[in-house]
Formats: structure tokens, C-alpha cells, sequence
């Protein structure tokens, strides 16, 4: 395989729609010396769907202990580790300064948006919303029935699967590269840090069981971002090579900040937390340790670690850009990681945890039930009050007004676009209005 081509991979285009309504790419201008990517990163901390992000759960739903991880603390650390491991992966492969700087501000931004798309209570959230359809199917499938009737791009039987199968990953993508600028709810990233956003690099339509970073409803944007940065192949759409760094960092976190909090929650004792972590460190360097070394030392310590080995294994890897397609399965550095993760999926099995899940289920479900009656009035001249008072409180009557006659797609997107950017206690609070 030739060289990774540098000049497409960080095009930093982005993406709107023109006066007729078709999707084109734009350049930003940027007033120097910031850069695209830079303007990437600050479009998604100055945005209040990023700070919701300190509301909603990591991985322990509405914890009682006040320095757990929530999804905002999560997504600043995975940043802080994307930007070191694409640093040092940039100086070992003798980057420009330039290009250098553009991957590290790339992967940031990705690592910054990665979690953007969680629902309230993270996964647990998502496993709500795709029940809540599945019970809902005959009634979501009237209202698309209708867009279909009219002729409206893409069948109700794939956009219903769409919500089948509901996902973070696909809903991060939608937001990130969404080209309407509508409130602060999308943020048109440029197309190299959207690259290093995805993971899965297909949409739902295209797979039955794996995993996707891309709705049905969303592919035109992934079509022209992958297309632009040259990742289009004849078997496929390969992935970026920048979103492996920023799903490194990610693991990381995940596996090895997340197994302190469980220590801090008492879940998991923290003699076999810092076994785990022992295991995770390559070899010549666990004789350098200090006996009796605090938790919080040994994790900084592994991460440290996990990085100069990964650092170590990419670079051979984008010099022989061939193996990135089996690097997951070949690295040895994230075999341990992966060893890590299967032993702290027992953390799922807390009792108290699965009570929390379980009364988050009923709060998404009852919400999504007012907001399904809400659509199917949409266009009724007298809804009732009821349902006139609860759009109004969730988008403003003139909004409303101003889209009533757009596709029940858009509509229904639109409503989960609201209730995931809900935080664990707003979502409470709404379902306590509701009643």
C-alpha cells in the first residue's frame, strides 16, 4: 500500500447547505493564527451540549461520590491522552511542525466530541431508546409512512432501523458534521477532525450486527466527508488513521480511570484493581516501582506506559499503512487492554447500578411516549394544550411554526436530538413535569 496521503486526510473542509438546499463543502476562513482544527476544538467547548456533558453518566449513574467520572471529565482526559499519544507519535515519525501540530489539534477535537451523542445515563440510555422504539414500531412506522407517501428521500422501513438500533457513535457523527446551523445544537467540524471521530466507518443500513458511525438518515454527510479525505477504497471505506489514536485514548480512559472509580465506589477491591494495572504494564519497566505505591500513582503510571507502547506500535504501523486494518488485533500493547476491559465488564453486575438503569428506563420511556404524542399532532391545527405547551417548552413555538411541514424523519430525529442532549437530572425533572 503507498504512503498515508497527509493532504487529503487533513482537509479541513467543511460541510453546509447552499441556497437550493444541496450539500456542499466550504472552507472557514480563519483569522491567524488560529487554525481549523484549533476552531474545531473551541466549537465544542464554548457549546452547552459539551458542558451537559458534566451532567450525564460515565459509567456510574447519579453517583454519590462527588469525583467519579462523568462524561465531561471523561472526555477532557481522553483529550489530554490524544493530544500526548499523537505528539509523540508525530515526533517519532518526523512530522512537520505543521503537520505535527494539525494531528494533535485533530485528534483533540475528536476525542473532545467522541461522547456527545450519549443519552442521558450513557449506554444504559441507549439501550432505552432502541426498546422504546421496538415498542413503539407500528406507531413510528405510520408517521414515516407518511414521508414515504410524499416522497421524501429514504424508505420509512430503514429510517425505522435507524432508531432500532440507536447509538452514541451515530449520534456524535450527526451532530459534529450536521451542515444546519440550527441553535448550538450542530457543529459543522471540518473533515480531518471528523475523519478521527469515526470508528466504524459505515452507516446502519450497511451492517446487521456490527457496530456503525452513521445513520441511514445521515450517510450523505459521510459520503462527502469520507470521499473528501480520500478514504473511499473498492472494497470499502477504510478508516482514518488519526481515529485510531483517538479510540486508543478512549480505551485508556475507559479501561483504566474507570476501574479507580470503581475502587472509589466500592465495587471492586482495590488490591485486584492494582493487579489489573501490574498486568498492564510492559515488563522491564514494573521493577522501577515503589512498594506500596498509591492507586492513583500506579494508574498514571500504566497510562504512561500504555502510551510509549502505543506510540511504539503505530509508528510501524503508519509507515506500513497495511497493517492499521488488523492493528487492533495484532497490537500487543491493546491485547492487554482488551484483557483489562473483559475483566472490568463485572462492574456492569452492580446491583445498585442496574436499580439506577432500570428507573432511567422508565424516565426515557415515559418522555419519549409524550413526545411521540406530540408529533403525531404535529400538524393538527388544535393539538391540545397539553401537547402545545410541551413543544413549546422543548423548541419554542416558532420553531415549531417555522418546520411543522418538514419530514416526520426530521421530526423524529430532531426529538431525540432533545431528549439525548438531556443530562441524568434534567431528564429526571422532565419526567417529574410530565406527571
Amino acid at each position: 500500500m503507498s504512503a498515508l496521503d497527509w493532504d487529503s486526510l487533513l482537509r479541513t473542509d467543511r460541510l453546509r447547505l447552499d441556497d437550493n438546499g444541496q450539500l456542499v463543502r466550504y472552507q472557514q476562513a480563519e483569522e491567524p493564527p488560529r487554525t481549523p482544527a484549533e476552531a474545531d476544538i473551541q466549537r465544542i467547548i464554548f457549546s452547552s451540549p459539551f458542558r451537559r456533558l458534566a451532567g450525564k453518566t460515565q459509567v456510574h449513574p447519579l453517583a454519590k461520590v462527588d469525583y467519579v467520572h462523568n462524561r465531561l471529565t471523561h472526555s477532557l482526559e481522553v483529550a489530554e491522552i490524544g493530544t500526548s499519544l499523537t505528539q509523540r507519535l508525530a515526533a517519532t515519525l518526523e512530522f512537520s511542525p505543521e503537520r505535527a501540530t494539525a494531528c494533535a489539534y485533530h485528534v483533540k477535537a475528536a476525542c473532545l466530541g467522541h461522547d456527545i451523542g450519549n443519552p442521558p445515563y450513557g449506554h444504559a440510555g441507549e439501550f432505552a431508546i432502541q426498546s422504546w422504539v421496538d415498542a413503539h414500531r407500528e406507531e413510528l412506522g405510520n408517521l414515516l409512512a407518511e414521508d414515504d407517501e410524499v416522497g421524501t428521500e429514504g424508505s420509512a422501513e430503514a429510517i425505522l432501523e435507524d432508531l432500532l438500533k440507536f447509538d452514541g457513535n451515530a449520534q456524535a457523527f450527526r451532530l459534529l458534521s450536521h451542515p444546519e446551523p440550527r441553535r448550538d445544537a450542530y457543529f459543522r467540524l471540518s473533515c480531518a477532525s471528523l475523519g478521527a471521530l469515526i470508528k466504524y466507518p459505515r452507516c446502519s443500513n450497511e451492517t446487521a450486527t456490527a457496530k456503525f458511525s452513521c445513520f441511514y438518515t445521515a450517510r450523505p454527510y459521510f459520503t462527502l466527508v469520507t470521499d473528501t479525505l480520500g478514504l473511499r477504497t473498492e472494497t470499502g471505506i477504510k478508516r482514518h488513521p488519526l481515529s485510531y489514536l483517538t479510540e486508543i485514548a478512549d480505551d485508556i480512559c475507559y479501561c483504566v480511570t474507570d476501574c479507580e472509580d470503581a475502587v472509589l465506589m466500592g465495587i471492586l477491591d482495590e488490591e485486584r484493581v492494582r493487579n489489573w494495572y501490574l498486568d498492564l504494564l510492559d515488563a522491564p519497566t514494573t521493577t522501577n516501582l515503589k512498594a506500596g505505591a498509591s492507586l492513583s500513582f500506579l494508574r498514571a503510571r500504566v497510562i504512561g506506559d500504555l502510551v510509549r507502547c502505543f506510540t511504539d506500535e503505530l509508528a510501524t504501523a503508519f509507515d506500513h499503512p497495511e497493517q492499521l486494518d488488523t492493528f487492533e488485533q495484532t497490537s500487543p500493547t491493546w491485547q492487554r487492554l482488551q484483557t483489562l476491559k473483559r475483566n472490568y465488564r463485572i462492574v456492569f453486575d452492580d446491583a445498585a447500578k442496574i436499580r439506577k438503569e432500570l428507573h432511567a428506563q422508565a424516565e426515557l420511556h415515559r418522555t419519549l411516549d409524550a413526545f411521540l404524542s406530540v408529533l403525531q399532532l404535529l400538524r393538527c391545527d388544535n393539538p391540545g394544550y397539553s401537547a402545545k405547551l410541551l413543544r413549546k417548552y422543548a423548541f419554542g413555538e416558532h420553531f415549531v411554526e417555522a418546520n411543522r411541514q418538514r419530514p416526520y424523519q426530521w421530526w423524529i430525529h430532531t426529538v431525540l436530538d432533545f431528549v439525548t442532549g438531556m443530562t441524568d437530572h434534567y431528564l429526571h425533572r422532565f419526567t417529574e413535569i410530565l406527571r
